[in-house]
This record gives structure tokens, C-alpha cells and sequence, in this order.
């Protein structure tokens, strides 16, 4: 179920706008077809980034999520979320079984079926967005998108046919019933929820270097901020460095409820010989100003020396040790001898008194 709920969370970020400065409402849905641990059918509500909604075929309820990631009680949003919920359950199974049908997937086996829906209100004042996008067994087959003014339709991997005839009630329903309802219930969870999802959380920016053979690896770190929207830069000398040289830059998790992101350069000897000034920039909407950190990059042989200590350590060492138990040995020997002599020498006096 983890893996399951890793693919919604990439799918989730590739379908929705960043930085927009506005909000959105998710239902990250699965259907399962075939016995397993789980639920047939398991959602959850997603306030911007942030679970607070649970619910499954099981126990027919949506459940508030607590910030420790239980379930709690009832999520006071009224009963027509549960019949949004008891009708994607339907609807996706009957997606999976037209996807299995295409397929000719007619044996046994498990198989999945993915729904990422929801709404986006824009802070730019642009129409509210409402959408869906589905996925079988991980394969693309359908999605549509509506925001008042533009309305699009994706068959994926099905190829549905989509008629003018078909257009119309989707439209009416998804403008006249859908979107309203996403758009006042995120008004409603925005309400009670804005502790998180308003809050703003400094980023901590911080230079990592690491010693490679042959030169080292300058890392520029920003951690533990929130929203996940940033600008992190790295300039050598007040110039950006080229996307090409850095690896890295995607944000990720933090496990905490806040983010990360690094980006990394690798620095050959005959850069670090000519001493460039590195500035590692941060940009976030909880920073009045642009947040800096800069490092002045140090030749010296020391980096060629550490990666060869290992080594020279261990042969070092097993020569100690060798010179250790030698001596030891030694040392047992010599005590052997002398009581030997000792011994002799009491013997030879004994016998000398007794004659």
C-alpha cells in the first residue's frame, strides 16, 4: 500500500500547477482487484499537501487524520462526501475492468486501478480547475480537465471515443455539480485547517562537502521549511552554475510534514585550485529576503591523502598487531626459559643437600 500511495504522490505533483500561490483539494483513490491485506477500495483527502481524510469500502466513512497520522473521528464535511467516495468506488472498478478487458487481462493476479481528483482555486484570480486522472496497473488511460473556460479530454491507453453527444452532460455535470461542491468544501477545510496549511517555515541553508577522488562535491542544502515552493541557486563567483553540472534539485519529504532539496557540483582539483567563492541563494514566501550561505573552496593535498587512509590505516594497523602478538610470544618464551632455569637450578640444590 505504500508503493501505491508513492505512485499518487509523483502522479499528484506531475498533474497539478506549481507555485501558484493558490490552493487544491485531492482525492488520491485505489481500487484493487484480487485478494490482498487491504480494502477493495481506499481514498484519501488531500488539503494542498497535506492527508487529512481517510476512508475505505470497509468501514464506509471518512475519517479525519490527526497530524501523528491517525484516524480519528468523522470528518464534520457532511454526508455527500461519503456518496462522492460510494460513487468513484463503481466507477473505477468498472475502469479496471474495461482496462483488463483491452488488455486481455482475463487470468487472475491482482491488479489496480489509480484516480488522482480534485480542484485547484487560483490565487492569480484565474477560474477554479477540476480534474481527473486515472491509471491502470501504473499505464495512463484516461483524464479530463474542465476550469469554466476550457474543457479537455485524454482517452490514454483505452481510446475512448468522445462525441460532441458525450461532451455535454460531462460538462453540465462536472460545472453545475462537481466543482462547486470541491470548491466549498475546500473553502470549509481551508477554514479549519489553515494552522498547516498557512503556516510558514524558515528554510536552514547549509554548504555539504564531501572529498571524491580527484576533487570533492559541493552540495548546497536547504531543509525543514514549508510551503515546498523554493528557489534554491548555486553561483560560483556571483554567477549561477549551469543545470548541467548539478545533479539533484527535486524536493522531497522531509518525514516531518516539511521539505528538502539539495543540489549538488562536483568540483575537479584544478577548480578547487583556483579558490572560486560558491553562494548557496534560497527564496521562500517565509523569507523577507533572499537567505545566503557561501564557501570558499580550499586546495590542499589532504583530500588525495584521506582517500588513500583507509588503506594505509588497515596496513598500519595489521602491522602493529603482527609486531604486538611477536612480542608477546617473545616475552612468553623468555618466561618459560627462566622458570626452566629456575626450576633446574632448585633441583640441583636439593639434591646436592640431600647427599
Amino acid at each position: 500500500m505504500f508503493v501505491v500511495q508513492l505512485m499518487f504522490f509523483v502522479l499528484l505533483f506531475k498533474v497539478t500547477s506549481s507555485g501558484s500561490g493558490g490552493h487544491s483539494l485531492w482525492i488520491l483513490a485505489s481500487y484493487i482487484s484480487g485478494k490482498t491485506q487491504y480494502p477493495e477500495f481506499t481514498a484519501i483527502l488531500m488539503l494542498d499537501d497535506i492527508q487529512v481524510g481517510y476512508y475505505d469500502s470497509e468501514i464506509d466513512r471518512v475519517l479525519r487524520v490527526g497530524h501523528d497520522g491517525l484516524k480519528t473521528v468523522d470528518m464534520d464535511l457532511g454526508q455527500e462526501l461519503v456518496y462522492v467516495m460510494r460513487d468513484l468506488f463503481p466507477s473505477m472498478r468498472g475502469r479496471l475492468t474495461l482496462f483488463k478487458n483491452h488488455c486481455n487481462l482475463t487470468s487472475g493476479g491482482i491488479h489496480v486501478h489509480q484516480r488522482v481528483t480534485g480542484c485547484e482555486v487560483f490565487k492569480s484570480g484565474k477560474p477554479a480547475l477540476i480534474m481527473f486522472r486515472d491509471s491502470s496497473n501504473g499505464v495512463d488511460t484516461n483524464s479530463l480537465m474542465y476550469n469554466m473556460t476550457h474543457y479537455t479530454y485524454a482517452s490514454g491507453r483505452l481510446e475512448f471515443e468522445w462525441e460532441i453527444m458525450k461532451q455535454l452532460p460531462y460538462q453540465m455535470m462536472y460545472s453545475e455539480i462537481y466543482l462547486p461542491f470541491c470548491v466549498k468544501m475546500l473553502k470549509n477545510l481551508l477554514d479549519s485547517e489553515k494552522h498547516l496549511v498557512m503556516r510558514r517555515v524558515r528554510p536552514r541553508v547549509r554548504f555539504l562537502t564531501k572529498q571524491v577522488l580527484g576533487g570533492a562535491q559541493v552540495t548546497c542544502m536547504a531543509t525543514d521549511f514549508y510551503p515546498r515552493h523554493i528557489n534554491l541557486t548555486l553561483l560560483r563567483d556571483g554567477r549561477p552554475v549551469d543545470q548541467e553540472e548539478l545533479t539533484g534539485g527535486s524536493v522531497l519529504p522531509n518525514g516531518n510534514g516539511l521539505y528538502q532539496v539539495r543540489k549538488t557540483l562536483t568540483v575537479g582539483d584544478e577548480e578547487l585550485k583556483n579558490k572560486h567563492n560558491y553562494t548557496c541563494t534560497a527564496s521562500h514566501l517565509s523569507l523577507d529576503n533572499r537567505l545566503e550561505v557561501s564557501w570558499t573552496a580550499q586546495f590542499s593535498r589532504s583530500h588525495r591523502i584521506s582517500i588513500i587512509s583507509a588503506p594505509l590505516g588497515l596496513v598500519v594497523a595489521s602491522f602493529l598487531l603482527m609486531l604486538l602478538l611477536w612480542y608477546r610470544k617473545r616475552h612468553r618464551s623468555e618466561g618459560v626459559t627462566i622458570e626452566t632455569l629456575e626450576s633446574s637450578q632448585e633441583r640441583l640444590t636439593t639434591n646436592e643437600g640431600t647427599d
